[in-house]
């Protein structure tokens, strides 16, 4: 059985090592690993650590808490970073972050149509951040909706029901992480049971958001496992039902396994 861990920040790991991390994924059944770029420095670090494990992968992007200072020399920073690996398969985390603000609306906004951009310019999904900014999310994407090349996922899925069919109703993917497993998450498992199986990747947000069996602890890719056990509980499925959807999917979408 193999899993995909499509969201990842293994440069922010502060109780483990990159490859400490990498290895204990590996023997729990993790064939690929992306890691995702937060800022010019958090891209070109995971860019680094994909060119030093053969099973990680990376995105570059810019999160909305730096969107204020988004410029277009940063805009070509990142055009630099994505032209220097091969390994580089995605744009993001890109978008919108209405709970902390710590940057203007506009801001951010602009800065999730640069990236928006910057992913068909080289033809790459794009990995979106949508944290109680569901409604100008679906804003923004409808005007890239359909558009020849676009294609994208929404990462760490906080939405209902309602917003997930809105979502793939654009041509979007959904990726949940352990949130799914909390207790509490009752909106979050009912998208689940909504949301077709072939527009699901599994993630962990390491080092953040550990599931239920883990809570207190640093997250890390190996237990992407228990997100794909309580998917398999939702969906009644088997775990190796699951596990092989969700793993075609992510290969697909992004492309692993070419390099």
């Amino acid at each position: 059985m193999n899993l995909v861990d499509t969201h990842a920040h293994l440069d922010m790991l502060k109780k483990s090592t990159p490859a400490q991390a990498v290895d204990a994924a590996i023997r729990q059944g993790v064939q690929y690993i992306i890691n995702i770029g937060s800022s010019l420095e958090a891209s070109k670090q995971a860019k680094a650590l994909s060119e030093v494990f053969d099973n990680v992968y990376s995105a570059a992007g810019i999160h909305p808490h730096h969107a204020e200072n988004y410029s277009q020399s940063q805009e070509n920073s990142l055009r630099e970073i994505i032209e220097s690996s091969t390994k580089i398969v995605a744009v993001g985390e890109a978008g919108l972050d209405y709970f902390r603000n710590t940057s203007p609306k506009k801001d951010q906004i602009r800065a999730f149509e640069s990236q928006i951009g910057l992913a068909l310019e080289y033809n790459l999904p794009l990995v979106i951040h949508d944290r109680d900014a569901h409604q100008d999310i679906l804003q923004v994407l409808s005007s890239y909706a359909g558009q020849d090349g676009f294609k994208a996922v929404v990462h760490c899925y906080s939405g209902d029901s309602d917003l997930a069919l809105k979502l793939i109703e654009q041509g979007l993917f959904i990726s949940f992480t352990g949130v799914l497993t909390f207790p509490n998450a009752g909106k979050v498992a009912e998208a689940a049971k909504v949301i077709p199986m072939d527009r699901i990747f599994l993630e962990t947000d390491t080092p953040f958001l550990a599931p239920q069996a883990k809570r207190g602890q640093e997250n890390q890719p190996a237990y992407v496992t228990y997100i794909a056990e309580k998917l398999a509980e939702i969906k009644n499925l088997s775990l190796e039902e699951v596990a092989n959807i969700t793993t075609r999917n992510a290969i697909d979408f992004f492309g692993l396994g070419k390099i």
